[in-house]
């Protein structure tokens, strides 16, 4: 999938670069327009002279440019501007602390890849606008984030939520536990980054505090070193739409899923989670569209079920599971109804590439030719009869709707055919071979029913059935000379 990105991008960079009728004319008329629309509105504050003030995009960028933050002065007269700048980007600044900030309309403050050990208590309250809020790539700890940093403007009698902060990244810091009531003063907050801290274990206390979040829509939990997760943490975030668990040690799937009965979107990616069977398949989550599951290093079989609870799947992404050698016919198929007939789910979208298989079961989808993209490079495939259906029907068509994903699906064996393009064995350009289970059948046959003729033909033999036995059967008694004891243990 990342090789279809990549190259995805790659298209769409040399589309946008290609000179659609533009002429050095028409630039300069850009860049004179560029030029007035920046002297039109000056602004008076020093901060655009130490910052980059991108008027346009409504951004003051002071990345690697501070020492510390602005001072009063700086604050006063960036209040002053008819200008409210709606993004200020603080990164990489190594900035320690977070002090009480004054009053702006900023909407999106990024202060992430500083030395941040400690928040002012109230520090956001007067950035009643604010969104979004990064603070990723710092030093905060658990004793650092108390709920009161996150504390709104006083009212009459109680500090107020900041009702508008829908986004907080705390990723790569160094938490292992959220307070309780961390959240209780952006009780809105949509979108949630705990990824990279080491938590190991979802504690009572971090439960809690999750439970509190009822308008959480994404959820991002990698790389945390979790085993296990709470079965119930997602009883509070009802609305839980987008959950990313890669790079932690769960070995099954969590129970836990079977709760987020809202979610759309689940990335198990880089998990040691063992075959998808048995009873470690996906549980009833009727409102999941997309699953992503790759670079998988134990997984080497999805079984029967596996997928067949999650019956309005549109796309699936099995793709750099090395070790992954066997999709089983009913991996995705359900039988809703009791009748003769599967249900399966309505697939737009199948990435098989970078794993280790061989053959693709016709079975597996009842519909193929309603996917929009079939991903089946870098595969052993064997250009054997009994998978033909997949060299001569959907390579193919492969072809026909995504010709770059058609390239690079080779057969691995037989070894006359090995490197070869599958497409080209499509074609006709060369044969398919038989298939070698049924050539070891036939093996196995011919041998169980030569055995039991060989020693029929022997007994016969012995007693004297076969027509040259009878008709030598005085000269073999004339010449038998019955051997002594002696001769026949000689030594």
């Amino acid at each position: 999938m990342k090789i279809v990105r990549t190259n995805i991008f790659i298209l769409a960079t040399l589309f946008a670069l290609l000179p659609f009728g533009i002429t050095d004319s028409d630039e300069s008329k850009t860049e004179r327009t560029v030029t007035k629309s920046s002297t039109e509105q000056k602004l008076s504050t020093n901060i655009c002279t130490k910052c980059i003030c991108d008027i346009e995009n409504s951004l003051i960028d002071c990345s690697s440019k501070l020492t510390d933050w602005f001072t009063e002065e700086e604050w006063k007269s960036l209040q002053n501007e008819k200008i409210v700048f709606e993004s200020i980007k603080m990164e990489h600044n190594n900035l320690t602390t977070v002090p009480v900030l004054p009053t702006y309309g900023v909407k999106n403050l990024y202060l992430g890849n500083n030395q941040i050990a400690s928040i002012t208590l109230g520090a956001f309250q007067n950035l009643t606008e604010l969104t979004r809020l990064d603070l990723s790539k710092n030093q905060l700890t658990s004793k650092a984030l108390l709920p009161d940093v996150f504390k709104g403007p006083y009212s009459q009698h109680d500090f107020e939520p900041l009702k508008n902060l829908k986004s907080l990244n705390l990723g790569y810091n160094l938490i292992h536990s959220l307070n309780d009531d961390l959240f209780e003063h952006i009780p809105n907050l949509e979108e949630l980054s705990l990824c990279s801290n080491t938590f190991k274990v979802i504690d009572r206390l971090t439960e809690t505090a999750l439970a509190g979040l009822s308008a959480l829509k994404v959820l991002d939990m990698s790389f945390m070193e979790l085993e296990i997760l709470p079965d119930t943490i997602f009883h509070g975030p009802r609305d839980l739409e987008t959950l990313i668990l890669t790079g932690n040690l769960f070995k099954e799937l969590p129970k836990a899923l079977s709760y987020s009965k809202n979610l759309k979107r689940l990335v198990l990616d880089d998990n040691p989670i063992g075959n998808l069977e048995g009873q470690n398949v996906f549980p009833a989550m009727t409102s999941l569209k997309y699953l992503r599951m790759t670079y998988m290093l134990d997984i080497y079989k999805i079984g029967p079920g596996a997928f067949s609870e999650l019956q309005n799947l549109t796309e699936l992404i099995l793709s750099d599971n090395k070790m992954l050698t066997e999709v089983d016919i009913h991996a995705l198929s359900k039988n809703i109804t009791g009748g003769a007939f599967l249900d399966y789910p309505p697939l737009d979208k199948l990435y098989l590439n970078n794993c280790n298989l061989t053959t693709l079961p016709q079975e597996f989808i009842i519909r193929w030719d309603k996917l929009s993209v079939l991903d089946l490079r870098f595969n052993p495939w064997a250009c054997i009869t009994s998978n033909e259906y997949m060299i001569k029907y959907l390579i193919p068509r492969v072809n026909s709707t995504t010709p770059l994903l058609a390239s690079n699906v080779k057969c691995a064996y037989p070894e006359e055919l090995s490197g070869v393009e599958v497409l080209k064995v499509a074609s006709g350009d060369y044969s398919l071979a038989q298939s070698s289970s049924l050539v070891w059948i036939g093996i196995i046959v011919a041998v169980l029913l030569a055995i039991p003729l060989t020693l029929a033909g022997i007994a016969f033999y012995k007693r004297g059935y076969c027509r040259f036995g009878k008709k030598n059967e005085v000269a073999n008694r004339t010449l038998y000379s019955r051997t002594s004891f002696n001769e026949e243990f000689h030594i």
